[in-house]
């Protein structure tokens, strides 16, 4: 059965990474958005079974992203991966605390990346 991934990035190589990495785990749809009101409103009308967000994201970041959706009955359990180069003392606290379910921190390991990703899939 196919997964649907939701990837919401707007850097073009992290973007390239992510897809060449989740290209890797069979049955997997990869849909992708680089800003943050496209990729809500992507989501929003799609099935995802994974989402992954980038925080620093143009228009809307990706914890706002995250709120709006936990708001949502139909994502309130849907597996949420911030990724993200804050990696300052409380903002893994402040990303978990909004609804995150995983935190990674940039530069992505790929092994440790991946195996997250089948964990939730």
């Amino acid at each position: 059965m196919t997964k649907n991934v939701y990837v919401i990035e707007d850097n073009e190589k992290n973007m390239k990474l992510f897809r060449a990495i989740l290209k890797l785990i069979p049955d997997l749809e990869i849909f992708e958005e680089t800003r943050g009101d496209l990729g809500l409103e992507l989501i929003k009308s799609g099935e995802p079974d994974l989402i992954i967000l980038d925080i620093q994201l143009p228009e809307m970041s990706g914890i706002e992203i995250c709120e709006e959706l936990r708001k949502i009955e139909k994502f309130k359990s849907t597996p949420i991966i911030a990724v993200t180069s804050f990696a300052m003392k409380g903002d893994k606290e402040r990303i978990l605390s909004a609804g995150f379910n995983e935190y990674i921190s940039k530069p992505i390991k790929v092994k440790e990346f991946r195996e997250l990703v089948n964990s939730y899939i």
